[in-house]
């Protein structure tokens, strides 16, 4: 008995050992195979992060294949403008800029022209004076057109241009003719452009194509040489040809010469001071040469983000290209010897921001010659009454600008003249323009 409970027990005692054994031996392999699997997984996460880099590789290289071929020069070169984005065949820059712009007017009484011609209005009592009352006129050939140039930087210079077109040739008909055509060189200018003494950017705005009195469009030949002082201060100096179609009988000697000094503040306003000197001087039998010359200042004050007044000053004698609307530069007396003109004027106006897409201006012209000299005198003694003793012009517009390229404005204007002999002629007139810049 005692002999089968000791071998019961021993035979127990091995199995337990042996039971023992196996779950150890199976806790073991359990955890090898768990410590294999995170070795696959590790292995498995490295191999598929490999076939990434050689996908995205391979995605570069295609990209780079498919991509256009940029030749690039040894030197950096700069970048053009954004704004000049076609190219000549002489490899220069350009851009094609103008509007399209139709003009209407409804004369209720004044002269024959399209667009204004205060010097000119029939004088009161005069049979065109009916003739030209309540009468609607409409034209397109202020429409223009321009290109600008630029030749992409060649060492320290910069060389440019301009060449700008359109239809409002002789006496406003629809002529086609060259507004600007000039080169520029650094500092330089040759060629055709705004005289160094015109100041239009100090006009008040008009519907009008042709301003109004105190107001100058002159576009003559020149050279013109700019000093930038520096970024609120430049001064320009040019000699310009002084003939003009008002003086069919002038000689040319010497070239008209003229100054000018800018400055700009930082708050938007600005001044511009000017002077021009030219001989007078034609094929007239006698003595006739004299010095012409005229002085002129004219600015703007930014008042406030949506006021801005604007005005220009010019005392100018013995010329009549420098100022719209102005007499006959000189006449002659009966020893042929030249009589010049002379005359003061001013143009104020106050442009107002009514709402962003809404402006008004509310304007003023006022030309008064001489009326107390040589020149007056003769006119009295001719009876001449093309020529003014006073000048003076009103008016008020309404610009809507619905979107950024087109402008609709409305404009009515009053004007009177009177000559040397007081008679007096007016001009009332009511303006519309539709403009589409491109």
């Amino acid at each position: 008995m005692i002999k089968n409970v000791q071998f019961y027990a021993k035979s127990t005692l091995t199995l337990s050992m042996l039971v023992l054994t196996s779950m150890t031996h199976a806790e073991l392999s359990l955890q090898q195979q768990v410590d294999q699997l995170q070795q696959q997984v590790q292995a498995l996460q490295e191999l598929v992060q490999q076939q990434q880099k050689v996908y995205d590789q391979k995605l570069i290289e295609q990209k780079i294949a498919t991509a256009p071929v940029l030749v690039e020069s040894v030197t950096p070169q700069k970048a053009p403008s954004p704004a000049l984005q076609h190219t000549t065949k002489g490899g220069a820059e350009f851009e094609l800029y103008g509007n399209v712009r139709a003009d209407m007017s409804y004369q209720m009484k004044g002269p024959s022209t399209m667009y204004n011609f205060i010097s000119g209005v029939p004088l009161e009592g005069a049979p065109k004076e009916r003739e030209n009352s309540d009468k609607f006129q409409s034209t397109l050939n202020a429409t223009r057109f321009g290109f600008n140039f630029k030749t992409p930087q060649l060492g320290d210079h910069a060389i440019g241009g301009k060449v700008e077109m359109d239809f409002f040739g002789g006496a406003g008909r629809d002529t086609f003719r060259i507004r600007h055509a000039y080169m520029t060189y650094d500092q330089w200018l040759l060629g055709q452009t705004w005289s160094n003494f015109n100041a239009i950017e100090y006009f008040p705005e008009t519907v009008d194509a042709s301003l109004s009195v105190g107001g100058s469009l002159t576009r003559v030949p020149q050279i013109k040489y700019s000093v930038p002082v520096n970024p609120n201060l430049n001064l320009a100096f040019s000699l310009e040809d002084s003939k003009a179609e008002t003086d069919p009988d002038a000689k040319l000697k010497l070239p008209s010469a003229t100054g000018r000094v800018n400055y700009k503040f930082d708050n938007g306003s600005a001044l511009s001071g000017r002077a021009f000197v030219t001989q007078k001087a034609t094929n007239h039998e006698g003595n006739d040469d004299f010095l012409a010359w005229g002085v002129a200042l004219g600015g703007k004050y930014q008042v406030s983000e949506n006021t801005l007044v604007r005005f220009d000053y010019n005392h100018i004698k013995g010329d009549t290209k420098n100022l719209l609307w102005s007499n006959k530069a000189y006449v002659f007396d009966e020893n042929n010897k030249m009589r010049a003109n002379q005359f003061d004027a001013i143009s104020v106006g106050l442009t107002q921001k009514i709402t962003p897409k809404i402006r008004s201006t509310l304007g003023f012209g006022y030309m008064k010659a001489d009326d107390n000299n040589a020149f007056s005198q003769l006119v009295l003694a001719h009876d001449d009454e093309t020529q003014n003793a006073e000048l003076k012009e009103g008016w008020i517009n309404l610009f809507y600008n619905p979107v950024k390229p087109v402008n609709f404005g409305l404009e009515y204007m009053y004007g009177e003249r009177k000559t040397f002999n007081d008679k007096i002629g007016i001009d009332k007139r009511l303006n519309f323009t539709a403009i589409y810049d491109f």
